[in-house]
């Protein structure tokens, strides 16, 4: 692998001068523009580069961010959001190490997290409390961290308004003309931020669009209920069949659970109500009918998380705040009347 000598010796200059040239402080020691330029067009022509980690060690931080993630890597979100995590770093110059709360104990992930000097850490859990020992050994050695995908009221926290999303989605439901909407969740009762928000914005979106009609929320005692077609159909449905024209979903793969056990029973959608899910992801298009749906920008989330903690890292901001990014709501062939796709 190349080195400074190697280029020393290429250009006829001293080693100390090409470290100060790779290391961007040519200016400030006035070292001239030519010589600069036949430094760096040397290290181009022979493939040197630069010891990343070598390099931050006389610096106030390195250039590594770490990105904390719980037991979700075969969750289609975790993959996008980690795709904004990687493209915001890489473009802000930070490299960043993956660690899984799963497969490490805390102490293994702290260890790695000091070990490599990281300048600030991302973390992707649906709780606080998953992270409380991590994050306080990161407050100690004043490491600046951000949650994406979850609010954190004490710093940085990025997620999307899905409180907003959900009421607005009642909204435009109602004004196409449906008056008995429903809505199916997991877990009873709702524990996690986003099951709360979920269903609050339904039951803000009824008072506020429909409050003459009753709200009408159910929620599978457990997840593995969702792929449980027998509980779907025999106890599950007969709650909704007759008694919602529409149903909003805590999520789409509730959504698509929900439409196969219709469809199971000789139903349809949209013509056994209409149906609506939550996070465009994939499943909301295989599906048939496709899903109407509520769109959350995972990649968004990752990439202004990111930038956002290199900004405090790199004091061009002070401020650390809970950020929420709208959603939009996504037509497709599972809802009977014609809604408009708009921000939500």
């Amino acid at each position: 692998m190349p080195t400074m000598t190697d280029i020393a010796v290429e250009c006829g200059i001293s080693r100390s001068v090409v470290s100060l040239v790779l290391n961007g402080r040519d200016k400030e020691l006035g070292i001239a523009a030519s010589t600069r330029d036949q430094i760096l067009r040397v290290a181009r022509e022979i493939g040197y580069c630069r010891n990343e980690l070598a390099a931050s060690i006389g610096k106030k931080h390195s250039q590594v961010l770490a990105f904390v993630t719980a037991d979700m890597g075969s969750v289609e979100y975790t993959g996008r959001i980690q795709n904004g995590v990687l493209d915001a770093a890489s473009e802000r110059g930070y490299t960043v190490t993956v660690h899984r709360l799963k497969k490490n104990t805390n102490a293994e992930i702290i260890r790695k997290i000091l070990g490599w000097r990281a300048a600030g850490v991302i973390f992707h859990v649906a709780e606080l409390a998953a992270i409380q020992e991590i994050s306080a050994v990161l407050d100690k050695n004043n490491i600046p961290w951000g949650t994406v995908n979850l609010s954190n009221p004490g710093g940085i926290g990025v997620t999307t308004d899905d409180r907003t999303g959900i009421e607005n989605a009642v909204r435009l439901l109602a004004e196409r003309g449906h008056r008995k909407i429903a809505f199916a969740g997991i877990g009873t009762p709702a524990k996690k931020e986003f099951q709360i928000n979920r269903e609050t914005g339904y039951l803000d979106g009824m008072k506020k669009y429909l409050p003459e009609e009753t709200p009408h929320v159910l929620r599978l005692s457990e997840p593995e209920k969702m792929n449980d077609m027998a509980y779907l159909t025999e106890r599950f449905l007969p709650q909704l069949r007759g008694k919602a024209d529409a149903v909003v979903c805590e999520s789409d793969q509730l959504a698509a659970a929900l439409g196969r056990a219709v469809q199971m029973t000789g139903g349809s959608i949209p013509g056994t109500f209409s149906l609506v899910g939550f996070g465009n992801s994939v499943i909301s298009e295989t599906f048939n009918p496709s899903l109407s749906t509520i769109s959350q920008d995972f990649e968004e989330m990752g990439s202004r998380t990111v930038n956002w903690l290199a900004d405090i890292i790199e004091k061009k901001t002070a401020a650390a705040r809970d950020c929420f990014i709208p959603t939009s709501f996504i037509q497709r062939g599972s809802t009977d009347k014609q809604i408009k796709g708009e921000s939500c």
